[in-house]
């Protein structure tokens, strides 16, 4: 309905989107001209979606961390401040989140941003001296129902998605409520997405967990009181 009496609206408008589709690519294909502006128009819709989190792990020597999913397990590498904090002892004072969708590419790669923060009143001088070291800069929040000076820290990560294997129940973070990674497939219309590989998670003839082939750490996370407070992902480090 024109909400608007007197104004005409356009034929383009009033169709759905494949039908308008379907007209750009016969006007580009008509008007030789217009090629160039044509082929910059966006050629599919987004997909949003979301994957419900089982386990978040990091192997032990710090290079890769895997958030395996109902659906898909999302393996990244660990830059060289996340491998120093899986390291260090202190580490259960930082809580780490996802900030907003990963984006994943037609070829299962994905990019996404998180945030690693820690209270001031929780650290001790020689806590602000490594994470200061590590490349945490201050910063002042309001955190659920903490307000304060904070060290914080903001990445980008880059990896693969994987099809999900099923993981024994040990093996997964007992969440005090369930937790979901939300995810947008930069789906086009110039090709399908390819199927993703199995999942580099598996299991050693000695019933351990291994990603790549080297052991794990799970991540902490849920029931415990040092995840009470909550970002996008209720998740610790482990202890």
């Amino acid at each position: 309905m024109n909400s608007n009496p007197g104004h005409t609206v356009p034929l383009s408008s009033s169709l759905s989107t494949p039908a308008r589709r379907f007209f750009l690519a016969l006007a580009c294909a008509t008007l030789g001209l217009l090629q160039v502006g044509c082929a910059s128009t966006p050629e599919g819709d987004p997909v949003h979606g979301k994957d419900r989190v089982l386990s978040f792990v990091a192997a032990k020597d710090g290079r890769k961390v895997a958030i395996a999913g109902d659906k898909y397990h999302y393996v990244f590498d660990g830059d060289p401040s996340v491998a120093a904090l899986l390291r260090w002892d202190g580490r259960t004072k930082v809580t780490p989140a996802l900030i907003g969708e990963l984006k994943v590419a037609r070829n299962q790669s994905f990019e996404g941003q998180y945030v690693l923060m820690a209270f001031d009143a929780d650290l001790t001088p020689e806590d602000r001296n490594f994470l200061v070291q590590t490349g945490f800069a201050k910063a002042e929040v309001k955190y659920g129902d903490r307000t304060g000076p904070v060290l914080r820290y903001f990445g980008t990560v880059y990896g693969k998605r994987y099809a999900a294997v099923a993981l024994k129940s040990a093996d997964t973070v007992d969440f005090s409520r369930r937790q979901y990674l939300r995810y947008v497939e930069q789906e086009t219309l110039s090709g399908p997405f390819s199927q993703a590989a199995r999942s580099p998670l598996a299991y050693g003839a000695d019933g351990a967990m291994l990603l790549g082939g080297v052991p794990v750490r799970m991540v902490d996370g849920g029931t415990d009181h040092g995840c009470s407070l909550r970002l996008m992902l209720d998740i610790c480090f482990f202890k």
